[in-house]
């Protein structure tokens, strides 16, 4: 193989990320391929049999493949070891990331309808007097008063519209919508309690390397006194999680505990919270014996199959946490 085609792929792979601190020497490359204990293939034999010689070039891709999961890896790893000791709480702030200060939206010229609806919600939006929800074709624009921004926007499939930064997503929505309703009927739930939303930046807001460099969609704070209950929420599909309950991510509500004993503040409470659009039956890769109670105490909810529910789980299981 060409060693050295590798050594450069792996150089632009690893300043793509801006991991200028990363020593990557050359020879590190030829230990690692000759040492078979970390990784294991699962391809068929003959593709590893030198019939021909293109074949050099796909032990190359295999190679290169490998060799940037495990950099990514051994980075995520010592960032996590060195930043364990260097946690602290910031108060949020108006210049954070996670605040949209404008949508930008490129819009086919075509769209001469859809171009009328943006200038009128802009124009809402800039008199303050948009409180509701707005429909323009594909584009829905929603209002929530405890979200910390507004509007937040949902793209359905359109070729005419682009969204920047990137739109909810309908499991996003739904939360959104669901946390929305049950805030507005539910009173009483809130008596003596305040509660925010905000929408994480994905790769520029509040990131976990704990938990394989997890962004969760959103922070969610309920305030009871001086206590704060932070509580991060991602409405994801659990049908690309062939880890099934042990995946990173889920088992993040368990590290996200190691994280609030290491900043050792009692006034602030941290959770995490997998919401999933995908049904319950229709993830069958987590054939553990676990049922849905079972998921629950791992803090998944689902979205579609307990949709009157699973609001007020999620928070009173935040509250309930010692």
């Amino acid at each position: 193989m060409d060693i050295d085609a590798i050594y450069f792929e792996l150089q632009h792979f690893k300043n793509e990320r801006a991991w200028y601190n990363l020593n990557l020497p050359r020879e590190s490359i030829l230990k690692l391929l000759h040492n078979p204990r970390w990784y294991r293939l699962f391809i068929p034999s003959a593709e590893l049999e030198f019939t021909r010689f293109d074949q050099v070039r796909r032990w190359e891709e295999i190679a290169v493949a490998l060799l940037k999961k495990y950099i990514d890896r051994y980075y995520k790893h010592k960032k996590q070891e060195w930043e364990a000791d260097h946690l602290e709480y910031h108060e949020l702030r108006e210049d954070d990331p996670n605040f949209v200060q404008e949508y930008r939206l490129l819009i086919d010229e075509s769209a001469e309808t859809i171009k009328t609806g943006l200038e009128a919600l802009k124009d809402q939006i800039n008199k303050k007097t948009f409180k509701a929800k707005c429909e323009i074709g594909n584009l829905s624009a929603y209002w929530f008063g405890n979200h910390l921004y507004q509007p937040l926007l949902h793209l359905s499939t359109s070729k005419l519209i682009e969204v920047s930064p990137v739109s909810l997503n309908d499991g996003e929505r739904d939360f959104v919508l669901d946390l929305k309703k049950f805030h507005d009927e539910k009173q009483d739930f809130f008596e003596g309690r305040e509660l925010f939303l905000l929408r994480n930046v994905s790769k520029r807001g509040i990131g976990f390397f704990e938990a394989g460099n997890f962004y969760p969609d959103f922070i969610l704070w309920l305030l009871v006194g001086k206590q704060q209950y932070v509580t991060f929420v991602d409405p994801k599909g659990l049908r690309q999680l062939d880890d099934g309950a042990s995946n990173p991510k889920v088992q993040f509500y368990r590290t996200i505990k190691d994280i609030e004993a290491r900043l050792a503040d009692p006034a602030v409470i941290l959770n995490s919270f997998i919401v999933s659009p995908t049904p319950y039956p229709n993830i069958p890769m987590w054939g553990e014996g676990m049922t849905k109670a079972d998921l629950q105490k791992c803090h998944v909810l689902f979205q579609k199959d307990d949709r009157d529910t699973y609001i007020k789980t999620l928070l009173t299981k935040v509250i309930a946490t010692p």
